[in-house]
């Protein structure tokens, strides 16, 4: 065997060990791309003319950094590899829905997901490292830093994007995190391409009742619930939203993705991704209208919601 063939097969080991490690931690899939600039792919394309035509809202975090954006190896120099894993978070009873009505997404009903997979994502860096002998030669991130996961999970050959600007696995259907892990080491890289599974369907279009989603690929994030009842300052004004439209969602909505008929291929979430679920359903308006600072911190420091914070949350259930 000569000395290329040798890197070859510890690059395949190691990559081996790396996706048998992921299926053990319970990820949905994983993927490796090269890292190359992504100026000028479509997904870039499209991230700057939504900064162009101002449709960030106050997310002003979305307009920096947008060069790591384009080219992670900033993030880490020497980086050449991609890996991106999908972490499921679907689950059989959909988004929380209290009593009074009041719907909290899916993706918010359990512990902070950046903790719970980047404590994972460590786990497989241990591995990579020990392979590689290399210390400190990765970073991780999940939805963390400025990193394009979907076009890089696009490249991983883990999916398609669809017309609602998700990630599509024909694996792992839609509802799961994207997870990322960025390294020195030389892996074997995907030569898939998914073809993309949308076809005729508009079903995400059609349950957007805002038209924050106004065409294929178009998102208007300012204009989407998501973005008002997590993002947007208190103070700002929304004179377009009323109780019909918002149908009571108070933190996130999940109209455009629980319209997709890929769901049907979700994988079950992981336990921590639920596990404030009960707890959110038993809560009653009046209990969160009494909440104090004190108990929310408490409470859901640790969890999605604490983001969007009390003051906000009450000032969505009032609306």
């Amino acid at each position: 065997m000569n000395e290329n063939s040798a890197i070859i097969a510890k690059a395949d080991e190691l990559w081996n060990g790396i996706q048998k490690m992921a299926r053990e931690l319970g990820f949905a899939d994983c993927g490796c791309a090269r890292i190359v600039p992504l100026d000028g792919s479509p997904e870039a394309r499209r991230y700057q003319e939504a900064e162009k035509n101002g449709q960030f809202g106050k997310m002003e975090y979305l307009s920096r950094n947008v060069d790591k954006r384009m080219d992670p190896s900033l993030l880490l120099p020497g980086a050449k590899s991609v890996i991106v894993f999908l972490a499921p978070f679907s689950s059989a009873e959909g988004f929380c829905q209290t009593k009074d009505g009041l719907k909290f997404s899916e993706y918010a009903l359990g512990e902070d997901y950046h903790k719970i997979i980047k404590d994972k994502l460590y786990r497989i860096v241990s591995l990579i490292e020990e392979n590689t002998g290399e210390k400190k030669s990765c970073r991780v991130f999940t939805d963390s830093a400025p990193v394009m996961e979907r076009a890089w999970a696009l490249r991983a050959g883990l999916g398609f994007i669809g017309k609602n600007n998700f990630l599509i696995s024909p694996k792992a259907g839609i509802k799961n995190f994207l997870a990322v892990i960025l390294t020195r080491a030389e892996l074997p890289y995907t030569d898939k391409t998914v073809p993309n599974g949308c076809g005729q369907c508009t079903r995400c279009l059609d349950a957007c009742k805002r038209k924050a989603l106004y065409a294929p690929l178009k998102v208007d994030a300012s204009k989407c619930l998501s973005y008002k009842t997590i993002e947007e300052p208190v103070g700002e004004a929304d004179k377009e939203r009323t109780n019909e439209q918002s149908e009571k969602w108070v933190f996130g909505c999940d109209d455009c993705m629980n319209a997709c008929p890929w769901n049907r291929f979700n994988k079950t979430g992981w336990k921590e991704f639920s596990a404030n679920r009960e707890f959110l359903a038993g809560l009653t308006r009046e209990n969160w209208e009494e909440m104090t600072e004190e108990v929310f911190r408490e409470r859901f420091k640790e969890t999605p919601l604490f983001r969007a914070g009390l003051e906000k949350i009450k000032h969505n259930i009032s609306r």
